[in-house]
């Protein structure tokens, strides 16, 4: 056998011996991660690096032989690599672990100036808040985290303030009782004398001024409504009619807590007041006044009549007060 040929055996044989021994040789793996401890939120890189391996996962992901991660675990985790090739597994683990900082509760006080009122008094609301992303008060809505706000309830009410935070929920209370005043004297019967005859505008503006109906809980114009209103600026701007003053009286059907209902017919009075106005009306020529419910005639909901009922009660009235026409 010549020299060449012996080389070339003797190649072949090792280049077997190495293709033999790496399918024999067992994996291996080895896990790291930056850091052992964490608070929730934050983050940790973990790292691996495994050898003579077919299939390689993280937490059951399959993964590349080698390579890192940056996570944030929300609880405490251990993190293993798991290496195998063929029926041999190799594995290597580290656990994080995770503080979870609870959230501070919320905090809310709630006073009023004025406990005891007579009826058509008013009284001071202050409040004040931590830790809370959402306040509401009975009656107000949802508020700042602090203030104040007066408020002439007509009737006893307990007024409950709550904040919602991520750490919970709190609430605090405060009562202001109303007291109505004991009946005045019976008057003094005698024959009222006759009305002075009502000026020619009071007929003529009660022609003009329609009431003007809302949405549910609405208190924005409705373009059918801005019509009306357009033509009675349109005669009130007239020149001989600009003595002419009157109220506007803001209605809510019954639905609602009865201070809400004041506010709702008060901002309804408002708007129509504000639309005149921006029509060239004088504003000094117009009141404004809510009953909230008081004037409502609607039924309880459930059939086609008393929704009629209820779109009725959401209007705004027009009353003469003084004024008559230039000649």
């Amino acid at each position: 056998m010549t020299r060449k040929i012996k080389h070339s055996i003797i190649g072949l044989v090792t280049v077997l011996m190495a293709v033999l021994f790496g399918a024999c040789a067992s994996p291996t793996a080895k896990l790291t991660v930056s850091r052992n401890d964490i608070t929730a939120g934050e983050a940790v890189t973990v790292k691996w690096e495994t050898k003579n391996a077919k299939e390689i996962t993280l937490n059951g992901q399959k993964v590349d032989k080698m390579g890192g991660q940056s996570l944030s675990p929300k609880d405490t985790t251990k993190f293993e690599i798991v290496a195998k090739r063929g029926k041999k597994t190799a594995r290597d683990s580290a656990t994080v672990s995770v503080t979870v900082v609870k959230a501070p509760e919320p905090k809310v006080s709630l006073t009023a100036d004025k406990s005891a009122l007579d009826l058509g008094q008013a009284t001071t609301l202050r409040w004040s808040t931590e830790n809370a992303k959402i306040v509401t008060i009975t009656g107000l809505g949802e508020v700042p985290g602090s203030g104040e706000r007066e408020i002439s309830p007509r009737a006893s009410t307990t007024y409950t303030a709550t904040a919602l935070g991520d750490g919970g929920s709190a609430s605090a209370s405060a009562r202001v009782t109303v007291t109505e005043p004991p009946p005045p004297p019976p008057p003094v019967v005698t024959a009222p004398p006759p009305p002075p005859p009502e000026p020619a505008a009071a007929d003529q503006f009660r022609e003009r001024a329609k009431s003007v109906f809302f949405d549910y809980d609405k208190s924005e114009l409705l373009q059918s409504e801005q019509d009306k209103l357009r033509t009675l600026a349109e005669w009130l701007n007239l020149e001989r009619n600009r003595l002419i003053g009157f109220k506007i009286e803001g209605n809510c059907d019954p639905r609602g807590t009865a201070e809400y209902n004041l506010g709702l017919g008060d901002r309804r009075s408002r708007s129509i007041r504000d639309f005149l106005v921006s029509l060239g009306v004088d504003a000094s020529r117009i009141e404004t006044m809510s009953y909230g419910s008081e004037k409502a005639q609607g039924t309880e909901e459930g059939s086609s009549s008393s929704q009629t009922g209820w779109a009725y009660d959401r209007r705004g009235d027009f009353v003469y007060l003084r004024g008559d026409i230039k000649p």
